[in-house]
């Protein structure tokens, strides 16, 4: 950060430095001059770096809004996706999820919680896999539940989800108690499609510039990045009633 700070200031203290007549300093004469100034006035520099973070606060705002823009129909009106609570609500909200983030089991708790007193409430559950290998195996189960056996998909969701840890070679257990056809379904977890839909899924959730689960994104373009308790989330929940 600092190297790019430096680099930022250099043309602004040039012209507020550099006598007309040091013009022709060297390099090494005006580094030296810069190092001078920053240890004589190190305000500056802290000045710096909080405008560069806003400057790129401000880009990762406008990154998110165009992409949700753009990617509206396949955030909130694919119907290949998992769903949580009332699948015709009319309160939508997307989820990305891992199911070996412990984020996200507690964010999924925090879900149960608040989908008995929101009954318009739709989660559109969007499956990832960036915790490794065996993620990436849970992602495409219950990717594949959704597409198969879509009024399973939530009790494939809870199942994954209350492990502590989700291993691939316990998956069709998994399925198995969840009462789905477990070969069926891994048969489809193997598949092209299942492959493509992680893939689509993975690039929504890049392309918004996201980097963690869990992460709730909503139409109007607000965004919890990480955990929030129930409370929180029903207050959120009232400003889109209103």
């Amino acid at each position: 950060m600092k190297h790019r700070v430096l680099k930022t200031l250099m043309p602004v203290l040039a012209l507020g430095l550099l006598p007309a007549a040091q013009a022709e300093m060297s390099r090494e004469e005006f580094q030296q001059l810069v190092r001078e100034t920053l240890l004589e006035q190190p305000e500056i520099l802290r000045e710096a770096i909080i405008k560069l973070e806003e400057k790129d606060q401000l880009a990762q705002q406008q990154q998110f809004a165009q992409q949700l823009k753009e990617q509206s129909q396949q955030l909130f009106a694919n119907k290949t996706d998992g769903i949580m609570g009332n699948s015709k609500g009319k309160i939508e909200m997307v989820y990305f999820t891992d199911y070996n983030c412990p984020y996200c089991r507690r964010m999924n708790q925090t879900l149960l919680e608040v989908l008995k007193s929101e009954p318009e409430l739709k989660v559109i559950v969007k499956d990832i896999g960036i915790l490794g290998p065996d993620s990436v195996q849970a992602a495409r189960l219950a990717l594949a539940a959704a597409q198969d056996a879509p009024r399973q998909y939530e009790e494939l969701h809870q199942a994954l989800m209350n492990q502590q840890r989700v291993q691939a070679a316990a998956l069709a257990t998994i399925a198995g108690k969840a009462g789905l056809d477990a070969k069926a379904l891994q048969e489809k977890a193997n598949s092209k499609d299942i492959a493509d839909k992680l893939t689509e899924n993975m690039a929504l959730f890049r392309g918004l510039g996201l980097n963690g689960t869990p992460a709730l994104v909503f139409p109007d373009g607000t965004l919890i990045p990480g955990a929030i308790d129930a409370a929180g989330l029903k207050d959120v929940l009232k400003d889109k009633q209103s």
